[in-house]
């Protein structure tokens, strides 16, 4: 199957998606016999959410066992076989509006779509259900109004599946729990004094023993966590309120401005009132 595919970057405030198409596949079970469908290449962005299956979908070559409540993520130039029985809702969108007339749209890279698996196991599945029935009820309405809620669905899910990965996937590790544990604790309490010795005392284990399996299993050390953490609280108060830097330094747990302005400006390349300044409106 021939296929040229388009690689881009794309930055995450760039996304305004396009809905394409929607449907809603095989819900009262009619067709419910085994079989596959033929391969083909995937042509758009491709949401799907499973009702019910027995089924599989085969993704660049691998086969994906399909369960009630998955969500699976197809980008364009990948190919693609589903194999039923299930039951599905699937949406085909463009990530912007300038690549809507492209047959093939482009293969978009960035930290959030990266970060996506083919296939997510759900926590919540009915929320996710509710996002495609209000997609696919805008999509029969098409009232001038509604691509504004479609966009603002699709981006909701994007968030939705990026959280549930952010917040709940960690690389394969013996101490997965004990280091999830822990990241809930930092970021339930980082504006607090954290120390090493106190994040470790609240898993019961050692601030050495603690330290190494965080760096092994994370890339990097409870500290940096930490203060990435910090950072990103801290870049959203500088955009989204006027407190001074000092006061924001406080707010995230920094101990001092001077050591806060240091740690931005060493990550970000600017000082926040920089980053503040570049990000308001002229």
């Amino acid at each position: 199957m021939k296929r040229n595919r388009i690689i881009k970057e794309i930055e995450t405030i760039e996304f305004a998606p396009v809905l394409i198409r929607t449907y809603a596949y095989n819900l009262n079970k009619r067709d419910w016999g085994k079989g596959k469908f033929p391969l083909r290449l995937v042509e758009t962005y491709e949401f799907e959410f499973i009702i019910e299956s027995e089924g599989y979908m085969n993704l660049e070559g691998k086969r994906y066992p399909l369960k009630p409540g998955d969500l699976c993520l197809r980008r364009p130039s990948e190919t693609t076989m589903g194999e039923p029985p299930y039951s599905c809702y699937m949406i085909s969108f463009a990530l912007t509006n300038e690549t809507i007339d492209d047959k093939v749209q482009p293969y978009y890279v960035n930290e959030i779509l990266d970060a996506l698996p083919a296939v997510l196991s759900t926590k919540n599945p009915k929320y996710y259900e509710v996002i495609f029935l209000k997609i696919l009820e805008q999509y029969i309405k098409n009232e001038s109004s509604s691509i504004l809620l479609i966009r603002s669905l699709i981006l909701e899910m994007i968030f939705a599946a990026y959280q549930e990965v952010k917040l709940d996937y960690l690389p394969s590790s013996a101490y997965a729990r004990i280091i999830k544990s822990a990241i809930h604790y930092m970021e339930d309490r980082y504006t607090e004094k954290l120390t090493l010795e106190k994040i470790s005392e609240e898993i019961n284990l050692s601030p050495s023993h603690f330290q190494r399996i965080f760096k092994t299993t994370m890339n990097m050390s409870p500290n940096d966590y930490l203060i990435n953490y910090r950072l990103m609280k801290a870049k959203k108060l500088l955009l989204i309120t006027n407190d001074t830097i000092t006061d924001i330094s406080f707010l995230c747990g920094f101990e001092s401005n001077a050591y806060f302005s240091y740690v931005f400006k060493t990550h970000m390349l600017m000082t926040p009132s920089m980053y503040r300044k570049s990000h308001q409106k002229p």
